[in-house]
């Protein structure tokens, strides 16, 4: 069988099927595993290994394959789909001997589920969204980072006082900052000071427009994406058109 035909079998629907199949199991065999004692499951131990080895042994054998057909296999190797493969099929040799003291490491396991990714026409759109925006998001990295450190230095100097275990440093105040600026607010550490409140107050409404701006970066780089998609699609349909009159 040349690669053209193997590609054709690999990325078919009933091979896709069956790998979407069995990367639900192995989540689902995931979960059983992490607590067998409360699912009255703990005489079932070697039935999890038996099934972590099948898993990974069929994920290897697609990931084989799959570097086989590409042809340029060192960027399908580093690209993000050959990422989430390879590491969704590199916990399971932590169970042999040579590598036990890796097992620590098993938690892994969870990318199998990013390999669902791959069936998912939309992510691919969503890439090129993310790709397109990435030197504005870049930007609003470092924005925030520089946000967290004024905020943290602020608070600092109004609570440091009246609650020195929680705001004693700059580096306390970073987990009030990362919260207040999220806007997530999970109040274990607030103002008790005039001046804290009032600044506290500041720092929350630059959080609101902090948070908005990589939504509407997304939803325009979305909606260009798609566009562009769909005039693709319209002129290989016209092409095509074209060749069969």
């Amino acid at each position: 069988m040349n690669k053209e035909k193997l590609r054709d079998v690999i990325e078919g629907g009933i091979l896709s099927a069956i790998i979407q199949f069995l990367i639900l199991a192995s989540a689902v065999v995931f979960v059983l595993e992490s607590d067998r004692e409360v699912w009255g499951l703990t005489e079932y131990a070697t039935h999890f290994m038996v099934l972590d080895w099948v898993f990974f042994v069929l994920f290897s054998i697609e990931y084989i394959f799959r570097v086989y057909i590409e042809p340029r296999k060192r960027d399908f190797i580093f690209s993000f789909y050959g990422i989430i493969d390879l590491l969704s099929i590199l916990p399971s040799l932590f169970l042999l001997p040579g590598f036990r003291v890796l097992r620590i490491l098993r938690f892994l396991r969870v990318f199998r589920i990013f390999k669902a990714t791959r069936f998912i026409l939309a992510v691919d759109r969503l890439a090129d969204a993310l790709h397109g925006i990435k030197q504005e998001l870049l930007a609003l990295v470092i924005l925030s980072l520089m946000l967290v450190y004024l905020a943290a230095c602020g608070i600092h100097f109004f609570e440091r006082e009246a609650q020195p275990e929680a705001f004693g440093s700059i580096i306390d105040s970073m987990w009030w900052a990362v919260v207040t600026l999220t806007t997530v607010g999970y109040g274990d550490v607030y103002p008790e000071t005039s001046g804290g409140k009032v600044f506290t107050a500041l720092v929350t409404l630059i959080g609101v427009g902090l948070i908005a701006i990589p939504s509407g970066l997304l939803a325009s780089a979305l909606t260009e994406a798609r566009v562009e998609k769909e005039k693709e699609e319209e002129d290989e349909n016209q092409s095509t058109e074209s060749s069969d009159a």
